[in-house]
């Protein structure tokens, strides 16, 4: 077997040519007298090209000698015909001279044509031109048809084709559905059977019967009587199918239904009187609009206009249609909003505030806008709807708002920085007699009396100081930006121990259990970790029940670290839950006379936690306790990257 040549790059595919032949000579003849006008493949037995066959698609023509070794051409020639018939794969007999049987039995076997060998080249060349004309022909002829197929099954109409004897060929999918007839139902069935076409008034037949020569549409009301008995009203044309000037072959019947159409005519009077009601309805909301809306088309000029527009201008809507915006509004107010209606007849939607726009009343105005563009196919500036508020009054009390906030705003700096400048200046002073207390403490020479003295002033002095610590702390968490922490690698554990030893000899009375578990070890700050625990416990012995544990419980099971305290007594009031980290809020009624604390300590407390990105809450019922519960990331979370 040889390859088939290949024709040039720039030139269209020649036409495929396969050539069955055991003969050397013979084959290498041929091929080479084909080559000049075919793509050429040869085979040296059937076998071969039987095979090939069954891979790939088959060729333009095929010449297949008669006598073979193996499967013989007859046989081969009927092996192809089992797949493809005489238009798609033509078959020209190459065989030496012999009978006419020889030739019949070939033809009957589905070959296309016979030629003897020797043979000219010319009358080969002519043979398998005629052959490879016929496939063509044929390949044009299917395309056709599937144009035509194609076309009728995708036109809306329905499309009836009959025969000269006026018998069904086809119906398209159209039909189908129009008639309730399926093409195999209806085929060879006489037409105005399938297709019963009356007149709506009369119910006479309208289908004429063949031969006629005109094409001729339905004239009146027609309808359908479709295969179930319905009835359809359609509209359409019968014509003759010539195949000659003088020969009529059969008739093509085309109609549609006009249902949806005589829907669509009743809908759209209903929508008519609909669009009318419409309109009037949209007046009256229109006019209920507190809003000033107006429409303004390309020439600046009013279109329609509410009752609020024509109030607020003082013209009525009818003297405002069609007139200029300038002549309306005034030359002062147009140049300041000019620029604006530009813009909206440019087709841009936008909205603004513009403050001190000259009123066509006398003195100014403050007014809100909203330009909304409207374009029509072709006319992009085609207008634009404009919704106006007159917002003179509410930005006067918003400015009155904000004056008095931003007076609060100052106070409380004031108030603030007043509280920073006190306890910062009284932390010498307090100092000073803490100091000269602890002095007077030592001497030996004391009276009773004496001490008990020295003693009040230490335990006032070191209630001032915790004050002014707290009123330090409160200002620079408010001032500061919050409060500035230094960590540390720790041990949670070891540090709750600590702190609670101190509490612990502070108030003697006051039972603390604690409980660890897990591993304590992160990075805070030891000293503001402590005051949060302290300022927690604390808290617990002043409002928790008299003479009940208060409970501390350090979790370091995973990530983040745990840190709860719980006591038992009279619940939170739930209206106090949500400002309890609020400064100088409390969470009872009930008058610290220990202490004398300002309402800080809570504060301090989740500034402390929010410092080391962690979480505290509290939970508050009867029966079950107060408990506060602080969640605390072993290392400071990582910020996340800022790209630009």
């Amino acid at each position: 077997m040889t390859r088939p040549s290949r024709p040039a790059l720039d030139s269209a595919p020649l036409p495929s040519v396969w050539l069955v032949d055991d003969s050397p000579t013979h084959l290498a003849r041929a091929r080479e007298l084909l080559s000049r006008h075919y793509a050429v493949e040869t085979f040296r037995d059937a076998e071969q090209m039987l095979g090939r066959l069954s891979l790939r698609q088959p060729p333009e023509v095929l010449l297949l000698d008669w006598q073979l070794p193996g499967i013989s051409g007859l046989a081969a020639c009927r092996a192809v015909r089992e797949h493809y018939d005489e238009v798609s794969l033509p078959i020209l007999v190459l065989s030496h001279p012999g009978t006419v049987a020889d030739f019949t039995e070939g033809l009957q076997a589905g070959a296309n044509d016979h030629i003897a060998k020797p043979y000219h080249d010319a009358e080969l060349l002519a043979r398998v031109a005629s052959l490879q004309r016929i496939r063509a022909q044929s390949e044009r002829l299917k395309e056709r048809e599937a144009y035509l197929f194609t076309t009728l099954a995708s036109i809306g109409d329905a499309v009836i084709t009959a025969d000269r004897a006026g018998r069904v060929v086809l119906l398209n999918p159209a039909a189908e559905r129009l008639t309730g007839w399926t093409t195999r139902e209806a085929w060879q069935h006489p037409a105005v059977e399938v297709c019963r076409i009356i007149d709506a008034t009369t119910r006479v037949p309208r289908v004429p019967a063949l031969p006629f020569d005109e094409a001729q549409g339905f004239s009146g009301p027609t309808l359908l009587l479709r295969k179930d008995g319905t009835e359809v009203p359609i509209e359409g044309s019968i014509a003759p199918i010539r195949t000659s000037p003088h020969d009529i072959s059969g008739a093509v019947l085309i109609f549609r239904d006009v249902t949806a159409q005589t829907q669509v005519r009743e809908r759209n009077e209903a929508l008519t009187a609909r669009l009318r009601a419409s309109e009037a309805e949209q007046a009256t909301l229109l006019d209920a609009i507190p809003v000033l809306v107006s429409f303004v088309n390309a020439d600046e000029r009013y279109g329609r206009v509410n009752k609020a527009y024509e109030e607020w201008f003082g013209i009525s809507q009818d003297g405002l249609r069609d007139q200029k915006i300038r002549d309306v509004i005034g030359e002062a107010a147009y140049a300041v909003m000019s620029p604006f209606v530009k813009r909206g007849l440019a087709g841009e939607s936008l909205s603004f505030e513009q403050h001190d726009v000259p009123y066509r009343l006398g003195g100014k105005r403050d007014v809100k806008v909203s330009f909304i563009a409207h374009s029509e196919p072709g006319q992009p500036g085609a207008g634009y709807v404009a919704l106006l508020q007159d917002i003179t009054v509410e930005r006067k009390l918003e400015q009155e708002r904000e004056l008095h906030a931003r007076r609060l705003q100052e106070q409380a700096e004031f108030e603030q920085q007043l509280i920073g400048i006190v306890s910062h200046d009284l932390r010498n002073p307090l100092g000073a007699i803490h100091l000269g207390a602890e002095r007077l403490k030592r001497k030996e020479a004391l009276a009773p009396s004496a001490i008990r003295t020295v003693d009040r002033i230490l335990e006032s002095a070191a209630r001032a100081v915790r004050l002014v610590r707290e009123l330090l702390d409160f200002t620079q968490a408010r001032l500061g930006g919050g409060i500035r922490i230094e960590r540390a690698p720790m041990d949670l554990h070891a540090l709750g121990r600590t702190a609670l030893e101190e509490v612990e000899e502070a108030n003697p009375a006051a039972r603390v259990e604690l409980t660890t578990r897990g591993d304590g070890r992160g990075a805070w700050d030891a000293d503001r970790l402590s005051q949060v625990l302290q300022n927690l416990v604390m808290n617990a012995v002043k409002y928790g029940q008299p003479g009940a544990p208060i409970l501390v419980e350090i979790e370091g099971d995973g990530d983040p670290v745990t840190l709860r305290v719980h006591n038992e007594g009279p619940p939170i009031p739930p209206e106090r839950l949500q400002g309890l980290f609020q400064p100088l809020q409390r969470g009872s009624d009930a008058v610290d006379v220990t202490s004398r604390s300002v309402g800080l300590g809570l504060f301090i407390v989740k500034a402390i936690v929010d410092a080391h990105q962690g979480h505290i809450d509290v939970r508050s019922s009867r029966g079950e306790g107060t408990t506060f519960t602080v969640s605390l990331p072993r290392q400071a979370p990582a910020r996340p990257e800022t790209r630009g």
